[in-house]
């Protein structure tokens, strides 16, 4: 990738965290919530810059520096969380590995989609793609549904299932918000 599409990830990131601080949202738990759908950008930042080109968009872009920060430390705190002895990776077939980054992929585009949608403050202007998005959300309703089934017929372990539960679960839950 090019700076130029760095800066651009960049300013999309700051754009959002504006609207988040015109909103009143601060707190990190918060922000963490209302931004998981650019976890995505942030990492192709993260792994695709020189710590000179970082430096450079976190001056140039200090609400992306913000949520920089934040996924940092919340990264952090999850590494030093103390381990249970349910923790672990789930263990899935290639096919479901790749079914669950393609559920991840359609939900963060969701919630950007969305989120861009309510950041406009005309949702009227919109409404053939809002009406889009609601057929994508519903889609990937029904894909979430139909991989949850194929785990439990495959007979992946019950933690698994778990994980998979309360990971899309949260991820709906926003989506829905969002859409709502």
């Amino acid at each position: 990738m090019s700076m130029n599409e760095f800066r651009r990830l960049a300013a999309k990131i700051d754009q959002h965290m504006q609207q988040l601080a015109a909103q009143g949202v601060s707190e990190a738990h918060a922000i963490v919530n209302r931004m998981m759908g650019y976890v995505p950008d942030l990492h192709k930042i993260w792994v695709g810059t020189s710590d000179q080109q970082l430096m450079a968009l976190s001056r140039e872009y200090p609400g992306f520096y913000r949520y920089a920060h934040i996924m940092e430390e919340a990264s952090e705190a999850e590494r030093n969380k103390t381990s249970r002895p349910y923790d672990g990776p789930a263990e899935f077939s290639e096919e479901h590995k790749q079914r669950t980054a393609q559920l991840l992929l359609t939900a963060a585009t969701l919630e950007r989609g969305y989120q861009a949608f309510r950041g406009s403050g005309n949702l009227q202007v919109f409404q053939q793609q809002v009406n889009e998005l609601g057929r994508l959300h519903r889609q990937w309703l029904a894909d979430l549904d139909s991989f949850k089934d194929s785990l439990r017929a495959q007979g992946v372990e019950p933690r698994a299932l778990e994980y998979v539960n309360e990971a899309f679960r949260h991820l709906a839950e926003r989506i829905k918000q969002l859409a709502g």
